[in-house]
Formats: C-alpha cells, sequence, structure tokens
C-alpha cells in the first residue's frame, strides 16, 4: 500500500468532490463563505505548521501546491459544507458533530494515513490537532454566523426591481 497514497489522496478528493451536487445549490452558497474562510484559514496554517515542523506530509496533491491541498479541497471543504448544512442554528449539534468527526479524522484515519506514508505528527501530537480542529470548528460557525447576520441582510435589503410591465400581465 505504500506505493499508493498518491491515489488514495486523489481519490478521497473526488469523493469529496461528487458529494457536492446533493448538497443543493441554494445550500451551497448559502454556506460557502464560512467553507472558504476555513479553507484560506487552513491553507495559511500550513504555512505556519510547515515553518515550525507540526507535521510533515510526504506525499500530496498536486505537488507544487500548499501540503494539505488535498485536504483542503476534499474532505474539508466537502465536510465544511455539509456540516454547515446538517447542523447550522443547532450549535450544540454542530459542535459534537464536530467533535465526532475530528475525533475520527484525528485518531483511526491519522493512523491509516501514516501507515501509507501521507504524513506523520512531528512536534504536535494528535491532541493537540484535536484541539486546533475544534477551535477552527468554533472559527468557522462564528464566522458564518456572523456573515449571515451582517453580511447577508445586507445584500437581502437592496430594493427588487419592479418587472417591466407587459401586455400578457395586463390580462
Amino acid at each position: 500500500m505504500k506505493k499508493k497514497p498518491v491515489l488514495v489522496l486523489w481519490i478521497m478528493v473526488f469523493i469529496s468532490i461528487l458529494t457536492l451536487p446533493f448538497l443543493g445549490w441554494k445550500h451551497f452558497k448559502r454556506f460557502l463563505p464560512g467553507t472558504l474562510f476555513m479553507s484560506i484559514l487552513i491553507a495559511l496554517e500550513s504555512i505556519v505548521a510547515e515553518k515550525y515542523k507540526w507535521w510533515a506530509i510526504y506525499k500530496k496533491i498536486p505537488p507544487y501546491f500548499v501540503n494539505e491541498f488535498a485536504f483542503i479541497v476534499g474532505p474539508f471543504f466537502a465536510g465544511s459544507l455539509w456540516i454547515l448544512r446538517l447542523t447550522y442554528g443547532r450549535f450544540y449539534l454542530y459542535f459534537l458533530l464536530n467533535a465526532i468527526v475530528d475525533a475520527i479524522f484525528v485518531y483511526p484515519v491519522y493512523v491509516f494515513f501514516k501507515k501509507i506514508g501521507v504524513f506523520e505528527m512531528k512536534k504536535m501530537n494528535r491532541h493537540q490537532l484535536y484541539g486546533l480542529f475544534l477551535i477552527k470548528s468554533l472559527l468557522m460557525y462564528g464566522f458564518q454566523a456572523m456573515w449571515e447576520k451582517y453580511i447577508s441582510k445586507n445584500s437581502a435589503k437592496e430594493p427588487k426591481r419592479k418587472k417591466p410591465y407587459s401586455i400578457a400581465s395586463a390580462e
């Protein structure tokens, strides 16, 4: 299996992306701001993690992007959209689902990825990574809530244009 870690990463990305049409366009648009915020935050975190050697990523796709690219565009992006879609507005359920999904990634999935040679923890242990994931989930929920409270409502307050008068509507 050590010879196929790149294939595993590509499969992970494609399966994640293939779930998005089932999300629904309305929900995709609604939760995209929080998900993009988290994706950018993870990309920036990747730079810091590489500098401080929190973890080492041995296999990545494509090879010239940030180390976590496969995770950012795959399960983190799709997973964030799905978790927000399923739980937004019910914070405790949101946090519980995030805690469960993050625990699955940090513990059994990490063992799998370490075994096939994708990445391993260096200066950060798995418990710290789990805490980091939980903090990021709180930041994403907070960002989405602020987006919906301040940005979405402002765009909804724009006056609607009247439909042009037509003969068919006069009948």
